[in-house]
């Protein structure tokens, strides 16, 4: 596979440009900037295996590996902050940005600047002035060296000193970080709050490790038991089992009460909470183990009658309840002013959260707790504390505290604090907290620890603390009284006892699987290179006009409406007008995406950390207007204000990697046969006695049959355009239903499978995205199969919102009535996500078979669990189109070879191979395969040839790059049997002769850089693209439809709005309805016709284009263009730079093969576009 990567000689172009343009605007100028510095990053620390985040990080890493002068090095640093601005340069900065730059290039390619270029920068670095201020309440830096009570940092502002001294020990203000020796990393990011500074040394109150990894304060909390807080047990809880229990499903209502009393006007209804919170958590309250439903029901009339008096306290309607409240020293709050559940991220902390209740002035912050505290039912203070809270809900309380106090700069005596025990009388339950500086601390250390023992794991490999996870190691207390050692001794033993009996191999495999999953959280959280990944640190580390041309923020929204979803909801649907964003803006948001909704100043950039969020999913977007569906609604319509603008990004949550790390440990708690039959250690099972109990099709039934005889999984292979859903899925669906006594009853059907029989297996259907199992639900639907979905309404189309089962059990009210329901309904529908977050639906069914579509692109850890729960499993996939999208690079997911294993790794990864897994990245459907042809079978593989989508003058290049295995044929259908196209108009010129009776084209297009044009835009090939677009349409005429006859194709978005532009002039709506966008995006979908812009104008840029390959048989499969080519039923047509395009084989063979054909368009200089 080629390397192309980019040259200094081509940056160095850049810098000449940034000087030599005097038309250039600032922003354009100064993110032009921005983009070159990320390109030479890139370059430079691709190969380090290590994960940076931001630029600040990369910069300081290759400044120290490439000797970069003390001098040069600040004036690179000035130079990248000032790319993140956009605030004009003056001409002065702008030459000593551009040295700076230069420099930076030249250090990191090992190249002399040019003297094309050296005669327009200053020969020597940028004058600074002594004794320069810097920013004391938080001061970013990074980490150089350590000794003694000092760190040398290099710190992240203006500032003249070679280095900074961090002071650890203070004794006379009784400051001590030293705990930081011991986790302290060359490279490791700071943040230094509320600082003394006397140049050079700092002085901060606290110290805040990796900053950008946001911790979820809960999480933090959780931590902090009764045996200490050893900074493992975060990952120890992440391995858990989620729990559902009565007590949980308590806690759950009394958050529900709370929130529906606020508002309630003294006309509180509980019943209507009671039955809101079971329809929502039907499923919870069916599985939920030695359920009882009288004493919940008496548990939470005890909860809403003390929430009633709390909330009477605290908000006061009347003169006499206010009365009480003053003989209470209670303050007074505005009910007005009342939020539930906002949520809010701190990147001075490093910590985010959602809080239970507070109000928007923060006058007040309630934290609530519905559980037991036995400090208060034995009247005994805590001894620590001198007060009867308990130690974690204290801990919690302190870090929303600490976010309040950070996020909006609040005093100390700001904010009142109180922690809320709803299961006792307000006298006991509502307690007044102090703010307790050393407990702070504490949980900031805490904090500080376990994200840097999260870095070493995920650098160093899980298997350097595997040894750690025992209940000895993580009681650093020591404690031994009866209550550890009978009850919470077991509960650690049984997540640490299976991971020390594990076999070589399944030690290997998970400890390999748990580093590749917490590495890629790292990245997720911190981004392993600022410019190439997406990371949540993007919310405050891109600057705005990147956000914007990312489309990863809307700005200057107004709240047109605000709506209440259904009765007692609160306002959680809220309508909100979207101005122009700009001219290039092309928003990177779908429907179902979760985002955060926020207010800022008026003249202010949006920024997350200075608001309170409201965490929702997008429910509708249109251009001029926007719907959130809020998480949690609120009762006071008034809390949201219309004077303010609001802006909308992306949210963020910890929830696959949890749901990855309990996947993996409930495999290893798996029997023994079934690890075994995962790891390729038994035999798979084959009952060759059984038969179809129908005919289904000629094709299809020895598929089926193979499958059904299969005893522990078949893999399915299923090419574009193949039916594995809308015909092998459905039919093998069928035939389960049809094998057993459990047949459900035509007049059961009719009834909508609400017959309270026990059926004899039930089938588990699953896809990776809601989009998948959205065309699994039609396939049911129209085939009058009985199901239930598991998910939200607001991820799914419309049209199957009843089968989900808070809508399907409305007329259910009765608990049992549910239970049996849920039995008797013999087919469950949802995301495998879905399915990890909603594990108790196993104990209430058991599932003989799985099947699961889409499973190319679901990555092992977010799999192998579930599979262990089932007796049977189908895999559906292609592994020949894009798989799941992974943040680290190939080389960090790989699996080690015998020789690097031997570099004295702690367990001999190399075993892994054996099996073929080879990749982390990679699918369990694509080792599955491979190990099948490893072992020689062929029994339990399936592979679907006759393919219904492209005609076969399309089909034939996929064919023969990329099918050589499958041969795939045509059905035929129709269209794939019509010799011609039907474009039957007359031709306008000889392109027209071309379109007609061609359906393989390739046009080329010339070179359109431009110094001030972004390199994912190219303006030549979208004049093609529209010109391609407006023929199509003219030779449809009537017969055009936006969603069915064209779209196009690109490899980036900037190229998106580039090429919707030159549609908005051609003055044809239709064409202003099709679908343009990425291959990522467009993969599942289908056209008549595809048009395929390649867009790249430089040779680096070949590696992102044809980066998803592989070779199989000696042949290179391109994920990306096999997904392009088989989009298309009719004529596939592609543009793109035939010079550049040339030093990729694939592409090259591509261009021959066309023009063999006569599809290449030679006539260049005939048509100029």
């Amino acid at each position: 596979m080629n390397q192309n990567n980019i040259s200094a000689a081509e940056l160095f172009q850049r810098v000449r440009e940034l000087l030599m343009l005097p038309e250039l605007e600032p922003q354009t100028r100064n993110k032009m900037m921005h983009d070159t510095l990320i390109l030479c990053c890139h370059e430079g620390v691709k190969d380090t295996k290590q994960a940076f985040g931001n630029l600040f990080s990369q910069v300081d890493y290759l400044c120290k590996a490439r000797g970069i002068k003390v001098a040069d090095k600040i004036a690179i640093q000035t130079m990248r902050r000032h790319s993140n601005s956009q605030e004009p340069l003056s001409g002065e900065d702008l030459k000593y940005d551009a040295r700076a730059l230069a420099l930076f290039i030249s250090a990191v390619f090992g190249v002399d600047v040019p003297h094309e270029l050296n005669v327009l920068i200053p020969h020597t670095p940028r004058p600074y002035q002594k004794g320069l201020e810097i920013n004391n309440r938080r001061i970013r830096c990074i980490v150089k060296n350590w000794d003694g009570d000092f760190i040398r940092v290099d710190i992240d502002q203006d500032a003249d000193e070679e280095e900074y001294l961090v002071q650890l020990k203070d004794e006379e203000n009784h400051i001590d970080h030293t705990y930081l020796w011991d986790i302290l990393k060359e490279g490791m990011q700071l943040n230094l709050l509320d600082c003394q500074v006397k140049q050079p040394i700092i002085t901060p109150r606290l110290i805040v490790v990796e900053p950008d990894y946001l911790v979820d304060i809960s999480s933090i909390a959780t931590c902090f038991t009764a045996f200490g807080h050893h900074p493992l047990l975060y990952l120890l809880n992440l391995m858990k089992p989620r729990a559902n229990t009565q007590a949980t499903l308590l806690g759950n209502f009394a958050g529900a009460a709370l929130d529906d009393i606020i508002n309630s006007h003294g006309k509180y209804q509980m019943n209507e909470t009671v039955k809101t919170n079971f329809r929502e958590k039907a499923l919870e309250f069916c599985t939920c183990p030695w359920f009882d439903p009288k004493k919940f029901y008496t548990d939470a009339s005890l909860q809403a009658f003390n929430l009633q008096q709390v909330v009477d306290i605290l908000f006061p309607r009347t003169a006499s309840q206010a009365q009480m409240t003053a003989l209470r020293g209670e303050s007074l709050y505005d009910r007005k002013k009342a939020i539930l559940e906002p949520s809010f991220v701190c990147e001075a902390l490093g910590i985010q959260g959602r809080v239970d209740l507070m109000t928007t002035d923060c006058k007040l912050l309630v934290e609530q707790k519905s559980g037991r505290n036995m400090n208060i039912e034995n009247h005994q203070v805590d001894p620590a504390y001198h007060s009867y809270q308990l130690e974690p809900h204290y801990v919690q309380l302190l870090l929303y505290y600490g976010v309040l106090q950070h996020n909006f700069k609040l005093s100390n005596d700001r904010v009142n604090i109180r922690l809320l025990y709803s299961k006792y009388r307000p006298q006991d339950g509502l307690m007044v907290v102090a703010y307790y500086q050393k407990l702070f601390k504490e949980a900031i250390q805490y904090r500080n620890q376990l994200v840097a023992a999260s870095f070493e794991i995920a650098k160093e490999g899980f298997e350097h603390a595997l040894n750690e996870f025992t209940p000895e190691v993580l009681n650093v207390a020591g404690t031994q009284d009866f209550f550890y050692n009978k009850y919470l001794k077991p509960q650690i033993e049984a997540i640490t006892k299976p991971l020390h009996t594990l076999s070589s191999l399944e030690e290997a495999y998970f400890c390999r699987m748990m580093t590749f999953v917490l590495r890629e959280q790292m990245i997720s959280k911190v981004g392993a290179q600022e410019g190439t990944n997406t990371s949540s640190s993007d919310l405050w580390t891109m600057p705005l006009t990147e956000k914007k041309d990312a489309g990863n923020i809307y700005t200057d929204l107004h709240i047109i409406r605000k709506e209440q979803s259904c009765a007692g909801s609160g306002y959680d649907t809220i309508t909100l007008s979207v101005p122009d964003q700009g001219k290039d803006f092309l928003p990177n948001f779908r429907i179902g995406d979760m985002v955060y909704l926020y207010t800022y100043k008026l003249k202010e950039e949006p920024d997350v950390r200075k608001a309170i969020l409201y965490k929702g999913v997008l429910q509708e977007i249109h251009s001029d207007e926007i719907v959130v569906h809020l998480t949690d609604g609120q009762q006071n319509a008034d809390i949201f204000e219309t004077n303010l603008p609001y802006a909308i990004e992306h949210g963020t949550s910890d929830a696959s990697t949890g749901g990855s790390i309990r996947n993996l440990h409930q495999f290893i708690c798996a029997p023994k046969d079934k690890r075994d039959l995962l790891l390729g250690q038994r035999v798979p099972e084959r009952d060759t006695s059984q038969e179809l109990t129908r005919h289904y099709d000629d094709v299809l039934d020895d598929i089926i049959l193979r499958a059904k005889q299969a005893q522990d999984y078949f893999l399915l292979v299923g090419p574009p355009g193949t039916g594995k859903t809308s015909r092998a899925l459905k039919f093998m669906v069928e035939e389960a239903l049809n094998d057993g006594t459990g047949m459900p009853t035509a007049e059961s059907i009719a009834a909508g499978g609400k017959s309270a029989f026990q059926p004899a297996s039930s089938i588990l259907l699953m896809s990776y995205t809601n989009r998948a199992v959205d065309e699994i639900c039609e396939m049911l639907v129209d085939s009058g199969i009985p199901f239930l979905r598991l998910g939200s309404e607001y991820s799914c189309d419309e049209r199957f919102r009843p089968y989900l089962i808070e809508k399907a059990i409305s007329d259910c009210p009765k608990l049992e009535a549910i239970k049996q329901y849920i039995i008797g309904t013999r087919v469950i529908v949802g995301t495998t996500s879905m399915m990890t977050s909603k594990p108790f639906i196993f104990t209430l069914k058991h599932f003989k078979l799985a099947i699961i579509d889409e499973s190319s692109q679901i990555l092992e850890p977010n799999l192998i669990g579930l599979l262990s729960a089932v007796d049977k499993f189908i895999l559906i996939g292609d592994y020949k189109q894009l798989p799941a999208v992974v943040q680290q690079s190939e080389k960090d997911s790989g699996i080690p070879t015998i020789n690097d294993s031997q570099k004295g790794g702690v367990i001999d990864m190399s075993i892994l191979q054996d099996i073929c897994l080879t990749n982390c990245r990679n699918s369990l459907f694509e080792r599955l395969i491979r190990w099948e042809d490893h072992e020689e079978r062929t029994e339990f593989i399936g592979i679907l040839r006759r393919q219904g989508r492209m005609h076969p003058e399309i089909a034939e290049f996929p064919n023969r790059m990329f099918y050589r295995r499958e041969k795939l044929e045509p059905v035929p259908c129709p269209h794939q049997l019509e010799p011609e196209l039907s474009y039957t108009l007359p031709s306008e010129d000889p392109l027209d002769d071309l379109l007609k009776e061609h359906r393989m084209i390739f046009l080329p297009s010339r070179f359109c850089k431009e110094p001030n044009v972004s390199d994912k835009i190219n303006a030549n090939e979208a004049e093609i693209v529209v010109d391609m677009l407006r023929r199509i349409h003219r030779f449809y005429g009537d017969r055009f439809d936006a969603q069915k006859t064209v779209g196009v194709i690109v490899p980036y978005r900037n190229q998106i709005a580039m090429v919707r532009k030159g549609i908005e002039k051609l003055g044809i709506p239709e064409l202003e309805k099709i679908s343009i966008d990425t291959v990522e995006r467009y993969q599942g979908s289908q056209r008549d016709v595809i048009i395929y812009s390649f867009t790249i104008q430089n040779i680096w840029q070949l590696d992102f284009l044809a980066g998803n390959s592989f070779v199989e048989d000696g042949a290179i499969i391109d994920r990306k263009l096999n997904v392009a080519i088989t989009r298309a039923r009719k004529q596939m047509i592609m543009t793109g730079n035939a010079e550049i395009l040339r030093n990729n084989q694939i592409f090259s063979q591509l261009m021959d093969y066309v023009k063999e054909k006569g599809g290449y368009f030679q006539n260049f200089t005939e048509k100029v576009w």
